[in-house]
C-alpha cells in the first residue's frame, strides 16, 4: 500500500509540476569555453559544407552550411527517398516521351527510350549510380502522376525532415533559378535516406547491371560517387551522391562510418572534381579523428541534475531506492578530451494527463559544449503502478478570436489584443488554474505526510523505545 501511494503521489507531482511549468526550460548556469578547445577545422576550398553525426544529429563542421546553392544531382537523394517509401521495389515504370525528350541529350542518362519499362529497383540503380536524369523524370511521373505533383511531394518530405533552405523545381536537379538546397538540408535528407537498407544497398555498390528491357538490351552502369568507385580509398564510406553543372559546381554528399560513429559530410559549390574529393576526405578525418560518441545514461544517473531548480533531491519525487527519473539511453558526439561535466544542459518538460506503468516520456535534455549542440536524450518518468489519469480543468470558452498571423508572419494583425497574447477571460481564469495546480500538490504532499509519513515515524519511535535504540 505504502509502495502504491508513493507511486501515485510521484506520479501527481510529477505532473503538477510538468502542468504548472510548461512550458519551461532550464538551462544550467554555463561555464565559459574558449572557442579554441572546440577542434580546429580544416581549410576548404569549396564554398559550402557541413559534417553532422547521423545518430544525433550534431554539426561538428559548418561553413556556410544554410546558404542555397545550386544542388545538381543531389537532388535525387530526395527523389529516391520518396521512390523507396512510396513504392513497391518490384514496381513496373514505363518511360514517356515527355521523360525522354525533355532532357537534354547531354546530360546524364542510361538512353531509356520512350515505351520502355524498367521495375523500381533497377530505377534506383539508374538513379542513385548513373545519376540517369530520364530516369528520375520517369519515377517522377510514376509517382505523382506529374512531375509538378511530385515536386510538391519533394518539398513537403523536405519541410518534414527539418529543411531550412531547399525549394525542388525538378526530380534531377538540372539548374533552375528557384531549384535549390544548402548542405544542412542535404545531409537531413542523406540521414534519413540511409535509414533504409535499400538506399545503402544500391547507393553503396560499385556497378550494376541493368537487365534487358521491352526495348533494349542488358546494359552495366557504375556508381558516379569517387570514393564508392575506389577514385578515393577511404574507409568506411558507404553511400553517398555526387552532382555537378556549370552553376552548381561540384557537389558531393559522403556517407561513412568507422568506430560506432556514422558521419554525413555535404560539400558544395567546389571549383572542380578534385576539390571536392579533397575537401570530403578532409572533412571526414578531421570528425573522425576528433570526435568521439559518449554515453550518456550512466552518466546522467538521475535527471534531476540537469534542473536543480526544479528537483533538490530524489526525495521532492518521493523515490523508495533511486528517482523514478532517467534519460534514455544514447550518446552524445563530443570532442576528444572533453567529459561529460564540461557540458551545460537544456531541460524542456511536456506536460501530461496520464502515466502508464513503465517507461513514460515527460520531456527533453539537450546537451551544449559551449554552444555547440552535442546531443540530446529523453526525459523519462518511471511508474510502477497502473494507468493513472489526471483529469485536467475544463477550459472556459471565450468569445475573443485567436489573433491570426499578418502576412508577414508577425502576428502584427488589425485586431487589438493584450500585450500577453491572452484574452481577458483567459487571464481572468490564470490565478484559479494556478491556485488549482498548487491545491493538487498540497494535497498530494498532505496525503503523504499523513498516510505515509507520520505512520511511519511512529512505527519508528515504538521501535525504538521497545528495544532502546535512539
Amino acid at each position: 500500500m505504502k509502495h502504491k501511494l508513493k507511486s501515485i503521489l510521484s506520479a501527481l507531482l510529477t505532473l503538477a509540476l510538468c502542468i504548472a511549468l510548461h512550458p519551461v526550460t532550464a538551462l544550467a548556469e554555463p561555464t565559459p569555453i574558449p572557442s579554441a578547445e572546440w577542434p580546429e577545422p580544416p581549410e576548404l576550398t569549396s564554398e559550402a559544407a557541413v559534417v553532422i553525426e547521423a545518430s544525433t544529429g550534431s554539426i561538428l563542421y559548418n561553413k556556410n552550411a544554410y546558404e542555397a546553392y545550386y544542388p545538381a544531382s543531389t537532388t535525387k537523394l530526395m527523389t529516391s527517398l520518396l521512390a523507396i517509401e512510396q513504392c513497391p521495389l518490384s514496381d513496373v515504370i514505363t518511360c514517356s516521351k515527355a521523360s525522354v525528350e525533355s532532357i537534354g541529350w547531354d546530360s546524364s542518362r542510361i538512353g531509356l527510350v520512350a515505351g520502355e519499362s524498367i521495375d523500381m529497383e533497377n530505377a534506383l540503380y539508374a538513379i542513385l549510380l548513373a545519376s540517369a536524369n530520364e530516369v528520375s523524370f520517369a519515377v517522377a511521373e510514376h509517382i505523382g502522376g506529374t512531375v509538378e505533383n511530385f515536386v510538391s511531394l519533394m518539398n513537403e518530405r523536405a519541410k518534414d525532415l527539418g529543411c531550412v533552405n531547399t525549394n525542388f523545381i525538378n526530380p534531377h536537379g538540372l539548374d533552375h533559378e528557384s531549384h535549390y538546397s544548402c548542405p544542412y538540408d542535404l545531409a537531413l535528407i542523406a540521414r534519413q535516406a540511409m535509414e533504409y537498407t535499400t538506399f545503402r544497398r544500391v547507393s553503396g555498390s560499385y556497378n550494376h547491371k541493368i537487365p534487358e528491357t521491352n526495348k533494349n538490351e542488358a546494359r552495366w552502369i557504375s556508381n558516379t560517387h569517387p570514393f564508392i568507385k575506389k577514385n578515393v580509398v577511404y574507409e568506411g564510406v558507404f553511400a553517398g551522391k555526387t552532382g555537378s553543372t556549370s552553376k552548381a559546381g561540384n557537389c558531393l554528399v559522403t556517407c561513412a562510418e568507422q568506430n560506432g560513429m556514422t558521419l554525413i559530410c555535404a560539400v558544395m559549390k567546389a571549383p572542380n572534381s578534385a576539390a571536392v574529393q579533397e575537401d570530403t576526405k578532409l572533412l571526414l578525418d578531421y570528425a573522425f579523428h576528433n570526435f568521439k560518441p559518449t554515453p550518456i545514461a550512466a552518466a546522467e544517473a538521475s535527471v534531476k541534475n540537469a534542473f536543480p531548480v526544479l528537483f533538490e533531491d530524489e526525495e521532492a519525487l518521493i523515490s523508495d531506492v533511486s528517482s523514478p527519473l532517467s534519460v534514455s539511453d544514447t550518446s552524445l558526439v563530443l570532442p576528444g578530451g572533453i567529459s561529460y561535466e564540461d557540458l551545460t544542459r537544456k531541460v524542456t518538460l511536456s506536460p501530461s494527463v496520464s502515466f502508464s506503468a513503465g517507461e513514460n516520456i515527460i520531456g527533453e535534455v539537450k546537451y551544449y559544449y559551449g554552444e555547440n549542440f552535442v546531443g540530446s536524450a529523453n526525459i523519462i518518468y518511471h511508474s510502477n503502478s497502473d494507468t493513472i489519469v489526471v483529469p485536467t480543468p475544463t477550459p472556459v470558452p471565450t468569445a475573443t478570436p485567436v489573433p491570426a498571423l499578418s502576412p508577414d508572419g508577425t502576428g502584427n494583425s488589425t485586431e487589438t489584443s493584450t500585450g500577453t497574447g491572452l484574452s481577458d477571460t483567459e487571464q481572468d481564469n490564470r490565478p484559479l488554474i494556478i491556485g488549482i495546480i498548487v491545491g493538487v500538490v498540497i494535497l498530494a504532499a498532505g496525503l503523504y505526510i499523513v498516510l505515509v509519513e507520520i505512520p511511519y515515524r511512529k512505527k519508528k519511535k515504538a521501535y525504538r523505545e521497545k528495544y532502546g535504540r535512539k
